[in-house]
């Protein structure tokens, strides 16, 4: 082979290495690309479910105080949301906290909102993988509103969809040691300062900083007077500031 044949060939193999690589590089940065858009930011809250029923607790957190936390001997407001997912409504009965192995007493105080707000509040469903467990065949709890007939119970049955919770006992200027919170079937409830009303923990045995959790167990009845529980205790969190602070100053 000449040496004027030998040149194209050579042109011809440095253009297709230069493809090739070009071509390399292109998906490797596309399968970076896919891999950091899969991603999913944390939610500072956390989950939890009773056993063997389709009542979650989603999304359970302490709200944020100072940068220093929690002093001892300080009222800890909780912010989370219950969703029933049954055929029958359930109530929150009973919340039991523990700070280490030293107990906290949990109290339900009422919240900054009149009523419920339909409009912040999200879709009362929860995706899960097995069916919603039905309620007993003697429990009609919507047929007795439509049966009457009249405009105020149905209204009132309307009003159910908004999960406003129960009426519990008066607060006192700390809260209502009883809790009774309803949450109807397929219904959600807002548990935060901004709602009805909230649950927070007071009298803290110790300082909680803002890193450290707090144990939570939450527990239910059902209309048919079956006990629930989430089981192993929930640890929340101290939720973020709402607002960055200020930057330290430097000096030179």
């Amino acid at each position: 082979m000449t040496r004027s044949n030998r040149r194209p060939l050579l042109a011809g193999a440095v253009a297709a290495s230069a493809a090739l690589a070009t071509g390399l590089l292109a998906a490797c940065s596309a399968g970076q690309v896919a891999q950091t858009a899969g991603i999913e930011p944390a939610v500072p809250g956390v989950s939890g479910q009773t056993a063997g029923y389709p009542v979650y607790v989603r999304n359970a957190l302490l709200e944020y105080s100072e940068p220093k936390g929690y002093p001892s001997g300080a009222k800890v407001p909780m912010a989370l949301w219950i969703f029933n997912n049954s055929h029958e409504p359930v109530t929150l009965v009973s919340v039991t906290a523990a700070q280490g192995d030293r107990p906290v007493q949990v109290v339900l105080s009422s919240g900054s909102s009149v009523a419920p707000s339909a409009s912040n509040a999200p879709a009362c469903s929860v995706p899960v993988s097995a069916s919603p467990v039905p309620s007993p065949t003697t429990t009609t709890p919507s047929a007795s509103p439509s049966a009457s007939g009249s405009a105020k119970p149905s209204g009132s049955a309307s009003a159910s969809a908004s999960a406003s919770p129960s009426a519990s006992p008066s607060p006192s200027a700390a809260g209502a040691t009883t809790i009774k919170v309803s949450i109807p079937a397929g219904g959600c409830v807002e548990l935060s300062k901004r709602a009805t009303q909230y649950l927070q923990a007071v009298d803290l045995p110790g300082a909680l900083g803002n890193a450290d959790p707090l144990a939570v167990t939450f527990g239910f009845t059902t209309a048919g007077g079956q006990s629930l529980s989430t089981g192993t205790p929930l640890n929340l969190p101290v939720a973020p500031p709402a607002n960055p602070g200020p930057r330290p100053s430097i000096t030179e």
